[in-house]
C-alpha cells in the first residue's frame, strides 16, 4: 500500500507542478493586464489634463510659475513662457532678476515696493504694463548683460499683464500666475476714455445750458423791467419813450443772443451745411464798406478796406457764412476801437494752385488789445476776456465761437494776434475754387463802387413808403397777424389776411390781376406752408404770377432763407419782424420791376 501511494504522488507531482505553473501564469496575467489597463487610464487621464491645461494656457494668454520661498529659484515654469514673453526660459531660471527688466525702472520699484508690504497669505494682485521684445538675438543679448539698458526693447510691442501671487502657510512655493490681459485692458481703457469724454462733453453742456440761461434772462429781465416802468410813466410821453426805446435796444441783443445760440446748436449737432456757389469777392468787399464805413465814420474811427493782388474775382463757396465771420471781426475791430483809432480790412490773392484760390482776409484794428492769456480761450462759447466786457461792450461771446467752426467747416485757419493797448488782427487762411466763366476784375477798388443810377435806386428805396401798397399777407397766428396789419396799416399799407397758405393760393386766384402789390407769407402753416403755397403761385398762369413774395418767418436759419430762395421766393424776413426791413425790401422789388417810378 505504501508503495503504491509513494508511486501516485512520483508520478502526479510534475502534473502538479504544470497545473501550479499555469495557475500562477493566468495570476500573472491578470494583473498585468489589470495594471496595464490603470496605466492606459492614468495616461489618458494625464494626457487630458495636459491638453485641458496646455489649452488653457494658450487660450487665456497665461502662464505659471512655482517659486521657491526659501532662495526665490524657479522650480516649475510653464512650457508657454518663452512664447508669451519672447524670453529664454533657462535664462530667467538661472536668475529671475531677468523678470524686472521687462518693465520700466518705476514700475519695478512699484513692484518691489508692494511685495514688501505682502503678507504671503492673502491673494497679491499686480497689474502693469511691459514689453514683449520677441526672441531676437539683440534683445537676447540686451537682457543676458546686467549693464545693459533694456527699457526702449521691444517698444513696438507694449503689453500689459496682470500677476496673481498665491501662497500658504504649508506650502514651500509661491505659486505666481501671469495673465497676458492687453485687449481686455485696451477696452478697459477705452471705455473709461469714452466715460470720461462722455462725462466732459455733458459737463460742457451743462455749462452751456447754465450760461445760455443766464444770458437769456438778463436782457428779458431789462425788457420785462422797462417795460413796467414805461407802463408806470404812460403820462410822461417823453420818459415812456425812453424806456420802449431801451427795452428794443435790449429785444434786439436778445435776438442776437437766440440767434447765435441756434447757429452754435446746429454746429455741435453737425447740421450746418455750406454752400457751393459762385460769388464775386469784390460784391462782399463792397457790401461790407456799405456796412461800416458809416458807423466808423459816426465813431470817429478810420475805415479802410483794400483787395490786393487779385486777377480773378469769382469763387465758389458760401458767400454769407464768410461774410458772417468776416462781419463778427469787423464788429469786434469797430466796438473795440476807440475814436481816432483805425479798422482795415483787407482781401488778398495768395496763389492760384490746381485751380483754387488761396485766400486771405485780414481784419486790423488799432483798439485796446486782447490779454496774451485770454487769446488761447477766444474762440470758446460764451468766452469774454471779463466781467466788464459784455457790460461796456455787449455781446454773448458766441460769435466768435461761431466763426471759428464755420472757417473749419471751410477747411480753413484763424490767427490772433494781439498786444494790450496797441490793437488786434484776425488772419482768415482760406481756399476756395475758382468759379468759370469770366473773371473782371476791377482796375481800381473804387470801379467796384456802385454808379450813379444805383445811388438813385437806393436813395428811391431809403424814401419809399408802403402808403396805397396791397398786400395779402398769409399768418396763421392772431397775434402776429394784428401786429402786422396795425403797423403796416399805420404806414397807409392795405393789407388782407390769409389764415393758412391754402387760402392764400385762393385768395391770390381769385383777385383781380395785379390786386396785390406783393404777399409776405409765413412758412409754417396748416393745410399748406408758405414754401408750398408760394410754389403753387409761382406755377399759376396768371400774368402777374411773378408778384414779389417775402417770407416771413421763425424759420430763420440761412438754409431757411436759401430755400426761401430756391423755391421762387423774393427775400426771407425773420422774426420778430422789422418792419423798417419789410418796408425796404418790398420797395426795393417794386421799384426795381417797375412796378413804381423811381
Amino acid at each position: 500500500m505504501g508503495m503504491i501511494l509513494e508511486y501516485i504522488d512520483y508520478h502526479l507531482l510534475p502534473l502538479s507542478l504544470l497545473l501550479a505553473a499555469i495557475i500562477f501564469a493566468v495570476c500573472c496575467l491578470g494583473l498585468y493586464l489589470g495594471e496595464r489597463r490603470r496605466a492606459r487610464r492614468i495616461e489618458s487621464e494625464a494626457a487630458g489634463e495636459r491638453r485641458f491645461f496646455g489649452a488653457f494656457s494658450v487660450n487665456r494668454q497665461e502662464f505659471f510659475l512655482l517659486v521657491r520661498k526659501r532662495d526665490l529659484r524657479i522650480v516649475y515654469i510653464s512650457p508657454n513662457f518663452e512664447e508669451m514673453t519672447g524670453i529664454n526660459a533657462e535664462l530667467v531660471c538661472a536668475d529671475i532678476e531677468v523678470l524686472k527688466r521687462l518693465v520700466s525702472a518705476n514700475t519695478a520699484r512699484n513692484i518691489v515696493e508692494q511685495l514688501k508690504d505682502w503678507d504671503g497669505e492673502q491673494e497679491l494682485k499686480l497689474e502693469f504694463d511691459y514689453r514683449m521684445p520677441g526672441a531676437d538675438a539683440e534683445v537676447t543679448d540686451c537682457l543676458e548683460d546686467p549693464k545693459a539698458d533694456c527699457e526702449d526693447a521691444g517698444k513696438n510691442r507694449q503689453r500689459h499683464g496682470l500677476v496673481s501671487l498665491q501662497s500658504d502657510e504649508d506650502s514651500a512655493c509661491y505659486l505666481v500666475v501671469f495673465c497676458d490681459n492687453t485687449e481686455d485692458y485696451k477696452i478697459r481703457t477705452t471705455m473709461k476714455a469714452e466715460l470720461e469724454q462722455a462725462y466732459q462733453e455733458s459737463q460742457a453742456k451743462t455749462d452751456f445750458l447754465s450760461k445760455m440761461s443766464h444770458e437769456i434772462r438778463t436782457p428779458m429781465n431789462g425788457i420785462l423791467g422797462m417795460l413796467s416802468l414805461a407802463r408806470s410813466h404812460v403820462k410822461d410821453p417823453r420818459q415812456t419813450d425812453y424806456y420802449l426805446n431801451r427795452a428794443e435796444s435790449l429785444s434786439q441783443f436778445l435776438l442776437t443772443l437766440i440767434n447765435d445760440i441756434l447757429d452754435m446748436s446746429r454746429i455741435e449737432s453737425g447740421k450746418m451745411e455750406l454752400e457751393a456757389v459762385p460769388f464775386d469777392l469784390f460784391k462782399v468787399a463792397e457790401k461790407l464798406d456799405s456796412m461800416f464805413r458809416n458807423t466808423t465814420e459816426a465813431k470817429n474811427i478810420r475805415w479802410e478796406i483794400a483787395m490786393q493782388d487779385f486777377d480773378v474775382s469769382r469763387v465758389v463757396g458760401d458767400e454769407l457764412r464768410l461774410t458772417q465771420v468776416i462781419i463778427n471781426f469787423i464788429s469786434n475791430a469797430v466796438k473795440f476801437t476807440p475814436a481816432g483809432g483805425a479798422v482795415t480790412v483787407t482781401f488778398r490773392q495768395m496763389h492760384k494752385i490746381d485751380g483754387n484760390m488761396h485766400l486771405m482776409i485780414r481784419v486790423r484794428d488799432t483798439g485796446k488789445g486782447i490779454k496774451a492769456d485770454f487769446i488761447s480761450r477766444i474762440f470758446r462759447p460764451f468766452e469774454q476776456e471779463d466781467a466788464s466786457t459784455a457790460h461796456h461792450y455787449g455781446g454773448s461771446g458766441l460769435g466768435m465761437a461761431i466763426a471759428d467752426n464755420i472757417v473749419k467747416l471751410m477747411d480753413g485757419q484763424i490767427i490772433v494776434e494781439s498786444e494790450e493797448g496797441k490793437g488786434t488782427e484776425f488772419v482768415v487762411y482760406i481756399s476756395l475754387p475758382i468759379a468759370g466763366g469770366e473773371q473782371i476784375v476791377p482796375e481800381s477798388w473804387y470801379d467796384a463802387r456802385p454808379e450813379e443810377d444805383t445811388e438813385d435806386l437806393k436813395k428811391a428805396i431809403e424814401e419809399f413808403t408802403l402808403e396805397g401798397v396791397r398786400l395779402l399777407l398769409a399768418e396763421d397766428n392772431d397775434v402776429n397777424a394784428e401786429i402786422a396789419i396795425e403797423i403796416m396799416e399805420m404806414e397807409g399799407a392795405v393789407l388782407e389776411r390769409a389764415c393758412d397758405g391754402l387760402e392764400a393760393v385762393r385768395m391770390f386766384e381769385e383777385s383781380p390781376e395785379h390786386g396785390y402789390d406783393a404777399i409776405l407769407m409765413d412758412i409754417q402753416m396748416p393745410n399748406m406752408n408758405g414754401w408750398e403755397a408760394a410754389a403753387q403761385i409761382r406755377k399759376s398762369s396768371r400774368p402777374d404770377a411773378d408778384i414779389p413774395i417775402f417770407a416771413m418767418s421763425a424759420n430763420a436759419f440761412v438754409e431757411d432763407k436759401r430755400h426761401s430762395i430756391e423755391i421762387g421766393m423774393n427775400g426771407h424776413i425773420s422774426k420778430p419782424v422789422d418792419y423798417d426791413e419789410v418796408r425796404e425790401l418790398v420797395g426795393e422789388a417794386l421799384l426795381s420791376h417797375g412796378r413804381r417810378d423811381v
